[in-house]
């Protein structure tokens, strides 16, 4: 078997650059399935930081050919989840039945009024106030959990560079839709945008340019320069182009370009279904942004979009994870990695996250596809 010759690191800066690599990179977004696949219950891998760290401990020592890890647990684990989470959460264990998934749940948080803060004040005191309505947080169990987490997040990078892998991103954020939705409900979301154009978007574009220094800030703090984004309630399945056009594109290009202005690539985590809206990405700055999909877009159209513009990242969908068969995961792992790697610039995952019900010889087979498909020297 032909043997890796580019470091990790070396392979994901390069496909980001769509130059080429000796092999895919290979970066599921293993999440509560790393606790499955060690045996253990899911209370205890969600409230439980060591041994959450050791069931991915564990995934990495049976597929070593997983080398970038698109972690997130730093900000899920239960203990800070409910105290700064930006949903209301339910966990297995307390909540929930011990080996259940988590949950998020939505609600109107914040309200209309809420968005002066925002304007008056800035983000962060807007954050405050949401997590004492949706968790019942203190300002001094806020403030207490925020420097536990950065170090859980310091201490999930040295893990996974430990593990020999290069991290997908290091520091995570979200649009100025993603935040100002999450935390107003969906349903009152979108009256906003009806409703009150002008002021949502003099709202989000504060939101944006203060997630701008604040992921700056962090990454000066990890070095890592590529910033998880969240952005899953702009594409045309939840609003129509003209709103896109006018409101959320250009949001959009201030967050990227802002970012980028910083040295920071944004991996734009884009859930839902952006067919529509792919040929606005073009307008996005060529090779200094990731588009990760997650199985409702057509990531073979957006190769033939994007191709040559961007690398793509996904995706593996988790239905087919779940209740698939290794002949389907062989079957669209290959079509995956040979159309949209083609050329370069792909990224193999999951569509978002891996399921925690997926099959183990789903997964094994998900892993087998990089050697079977993926090497290109």
């Amino acid at each position: 078997m032909t043997k890796d010759v580019m470091t990790p690191e070396e392979r994901i800066q390069a496909a980001i650059n769509l130059e080429p690599v000796d092999r895919v990179v290979c970066a599921p977004m293993i999440d509560q399935y790393a606790g499955q696949f060690a045996g253990m219950l899911n209370k205890d891998f969600m409230h439980d930081w060591e041994k959450c760290m050791g069931a991915i401990d564990k995934v990495k020592e049976a597929y070593p050919i997983w080398d970038s890890n698109p972690f997130i647990m730093c900000e899920r684990i239960a203990p800070y989840m409910q105290i700064i989470g930006l949903m209301r959460t339910k966990m297995p264990g307390t909540e929930l039945e011990d080996n259940a998934s988590f949950q998020m749940h939505e609600f109107e948080a914040m309200t209309r009024e809420d968005l002066d803060i925002i304007l008056n004040e800035g983000l962060f005191p807007y954050i405050i106030k949401f997590c004492q309505v949706s968790h019942g947080s203190t300002v001094e169990q806020i403030m207490a959990a925020l420097p536990e987490k950065a170090k859980l997040h310091a201490d999930e990078v040295r893990r996974t560079l430990a593990r020999g892998q290069s991290p997908t991103w290091s520091i995570l954020g979200g649009s100025g839709p993603d935040v100002i939705s999450m935390t107003r409900s969906l349903e009152k979301y979108f009256r906003d945008v009806r409703q009150i154009p002008d002021k949502l978007y003099a709202v989000m574009e504060r939101v944006t340019d203060e997630m701008i220094a604040l992921l700056a800030a962090q990454a000066d703090q990890t070095g890592i320069r590529r910033a998880f984004i969240g952005d899953s309630r702009s594409s045309a399945q939840w609003l129509s182009l003209k709103v896109f056009e006018n409101m959320l594109l250009p949001l959009m290009k201030r967050l990227v370009n802002g970012l980028n202005e910083k040295n920071i690539i944004p991996i734009l985590h884009y859930d839902s279904d952006w067919t529509d809206n792919l040929e606005y990405l073009l307008q996005l700055p060529a090779k200094k942004f990731v588009l990760q999909l997650d199985g409702a877009t057509d990531i073979f159209k957006a190769k033939d979009v994007l191709g040559g513009h961007c690398a793509i990242m996904g995706d593996v969908h988790a239905s087919m994870l779940s209740v698939g068969s290794p002949d389907d995961v062989d079957a669209y792992a290959k079509k995956l990695i040979q159309y949209v790697g083609k050329g370069g610039g792909l990224i193999y995952s999951t569509g978002c996250c891996m399921p925690m019900n997926a099959k183990h010889e789903n997964v094994k087979a998900f892993f087998d596809a990089v050697d079977k498909y993926g090497r290109y020297n």
